[in-house]
């Protein structure tokens, strides 16, 4: 109840004041601070769409998939659902291109921080969910839901990418992990906090996995998706109906490569030292 608080206290800081109230940025429950913020309220009154206007874009481009099938990402499949945004994988026809969806963040400046997501997991098996730091194949951090996983309603994948050495799952970089008593068929907060010497994982605010191998160095973008290629070993699929993920909101706390630290403090001071934003 507490984090809900929390939650919809810091969407009216941001939503009413804008980002002047926290020029001295924000502080998690870690004691680590960020100096930007991009926050999307997918529940608002304009609607999903319109939150993502400001920061986000709608991936529209196809990825072959050497003998796998092509993953056709398409804005049709980012969308207005039950309040909040869906990403979906269409329903195969059983030819050609698997439509998926995906949204990236417009700034691929982002370096280090605290990233988070409320959302639900597709329940149609044969896609993989996605949520995910992202500037080149080995400068990667994971979090991939599996929905034919047999029980995907509480496993989630963790990878700094490369997650295989010689074909194979490099265990010092990846990790599986089941959570007892999780449901992600419900609304639950997924979380990357990307340190300079470990990727973090967090499952409603309680640490899954820390990961200390591939953790990235170069600044990045943050993506969502939802996508299919008929692997038979990974995601399996194409799902034989729609498969959609539901996300509430995402917030992203970071430091970036544009705003350096002197001209963080600089604004800090021209704001009058304020107290910084907790998150």
């Amino acid at each position: 109840m507490f984090g809900l608080i929390a939650t919809l206290a810091l969407f009216t800081l941001h939503f009413q004041t804008g980002r002047a109230a926290c020029e001295c940025g924000y502080i998690d429950s870690q004691g680590h601070v960020w100096r930007e913020a991009l926050v999307a309220n997918f529940t608002q009154s304009a609607g999903a769409l319109a939150a993502l206007k400001k920061d986000w874009q709608i991936s529209n481009w196809d990825i072959p998939q050497g003998s796998n099938k092509v993953i056709r990402y398409t804005p049709n499949n980012v969308f207005q659902h039950n309040d909040a945004l869906g990403i979906k994988v269409s329903a195969y026809s059983g030819s050609g291109p698997v439509n998926s969806g995906e949204i990236t963040t417009l700034r691929s400046d982002i370096k280090y921080g605290t990233f988070r997501m409320r959302a639900v997991v597709p329940t149609v098996p044969g896609v993989v969910f996605g949520f995910f730091t992202y500037i080149s194949e080995t400068q990667e951090q994971d979090i991939e839901f599996l929905s034919s996983d047999p029980n995907y309603y509480q496993t989630v994948h963790y990878t700094n990418q490369p997650g295989l050495i010689n074909g194979d799952v490099d265990p010092a970089a990846t990790r599986d992990v089941v959570v007892p008593g999780a449901d992600f068929t419900a609304y639950g907060e997924h979380r990357i906090d990307w340190l300079p010497t470990a990727s973090k994982y967090f499952y409603n605010r309680v640490q899954t996995a820390s990961i200390t191998k591939n953790v990235p160095t170069t600044s990045s973008s943050i993506i969502l998706n939802v996508w299919s290629n008929g692997d038979s070993l990974f995601s399996k699929g194409p799902p034989k109906a729609d498969s959609i993920a539901t996300v509430q909101w995402v917030q992203l706390y970071f430091n970036s490569t544009t705003l350096a630290e002197p001209a963080f403090k600089t604004a800090c001071k021209n704001a009058g030292n304020i107290p910084k934003c907790i998150i």
